[in-house]
């Protein structure tokens, strides 16, 4: 163990985790914080991989988290990140189960969604409705899911036309009603999100449907409410440029990044205090990597890879630098431990890291 680890093992006992065998997998920086060599952030990927494939069930679908009761149910746009990520790293089956999946809970209604009804944002592994009282309608997870199969069609010159009828019960359903207002990535409240038009933007473009562009135009940073979500419009979704992304990317490095770089969702969550969440600060991370900041991008990776447990599992978010640390006891009376492990982190980790070409022979020095 490091000098470091050694010395403040209450606060990053966690580090300690990545000794397998003689391995030494976290290191002490020059400030006297720690930092991942290339073999732990390896054996991260590798365990990463592990979760997400062990957690998939037979039908395709994956719990978004298995020991965290009200995420026991399968979201379309936790899954289309996480199949994009199995595909990414090459887990082409793993991907294509989960697009089949999809496929089979979109065509099953396609008469239902014809006559008014919504497609839901989540589903049981089965494909199967809950009847607990849910924000159901969610579209971001559709154009996730449309970009997510044309991606991974791309990239491993994969055949669609299995699930092209499916497709298209999507692309008429965004586009006929990607205007109406609907809940946020967070759930949190309903009204015409940017990251959710730059997602549904995203699915209709990878299928070129003539409404892409009037989704596109409707998409508003300037008066947007600061949220982390928003760098989806242009990492991974290319809805705006980078240039027109600017001031958001400026604000949110202002006030929702904290000092050891991990990234909040928005300056009044309260959800379990309001902590970093992994996936933001992979999103973050990706973002950086496109652009060329790719030190900066792998100190994400390394901040994300440092908050894996002893079962190689990563949480949702953590309890470190809190937004609101009175809250976290209100939510633990009312759902218990938050979810850990999240599915979605894990695929998130394994997005970035493969941007950045993460292997054994990767050095973060």
């Amino acid at each position: 163990m490091c000098r470091c680890c050694r010395g403040n093992r209450g606060k990053t006992k966690q580090l300690a985790r990545f000794l397998i065998g003689a391995t030494i997998y976290a290191v002490c920086s020059d400030t006297g914080g720690c930092e991942m060599t290339g073999q732990g952030l390896s054996y991260a990927k590798k365990c990463s991989v592990r979760i997400i494939l062990e957690g998939q069930a037979p039908t395709g679908a994956w719990l978004a988290s298995h020991t965290f009761n009200p995420y026991g149910f399968c979201w379309f746009r936790d899954g289309a990140f996480i199949a994009d990520a199995m595909s990414r790293v090459g887990h082409v089956e793993s991907a294509e189960a989960f697009f089949d999946w999809a496929a089979e809970v979109i065509y099953s209604r396609k008469e239902r969604v014809k006559g008014g009804e919504i497609l839901r944002a989540r589903y049981t592994v089965e494909g199967e409705e809950s009847e607990d009282e849910w924000p159901n309608f969610q579209l971001d997870g559709f154009g996730t899911l449309l970009w997510a199969i044309r991606a991974h069609a791309v990239r491993h010159n994969r055949p669609t036309e299995q699930w092209q009828e499916a497709i298209q019960v999507t692309l008429d359903y965004l586009a006929r009603r990607w205007s109406e207002p609907c809940h946020d990535w967070w759930e949190e409240y309903s009204a015409i999100h940017p990251a959710t038009l730059a997602s549904i933007y995203a699915g209709l473009g990878a299928f070129d449907h003539p409404e892409a562009d009037a989704v596109k135009a409707a998409i508003n940073l300037k008066n947007a409410k600061l949220d982390a979500s928003l760098i989806a419009c242009v990492t991974p979704f290319r809805a705006v440029t980078h240039e027109e992304f600017k001031p958001t990317l400026e604000q949110i490095e202002q006030k929702l990044v904290n000092k050891a770089g991990g990234v909040h969702r928005h300056p009044k969550d309260t959800y379990y205090g309001g902590g970093e969440w992994l996936i933001l600060t992979a999103l973050l991370g990706w973002y950086y990597a496109q652009v060329g900041r790719e030190k900066e991008a792998l100190k994400k990776l390394e901040r994300i890879a440092v908050h894996m447990d002893e079962n190689g599992w990563l949480p949702e978010q953590t309890s470190q630098y809190m937004l609101a640390p009175k809250m976290r006891r209100y939510w633990f009376d009312k759902w218990g431990q938050p979810a850990h492990p999240l599915v979605w982190s894990h695929a998130m980790f394994l997005t970035l890291a493969s941007e950045l070409k993460i292997s054994r022979t990767t050095r973060t020095n």
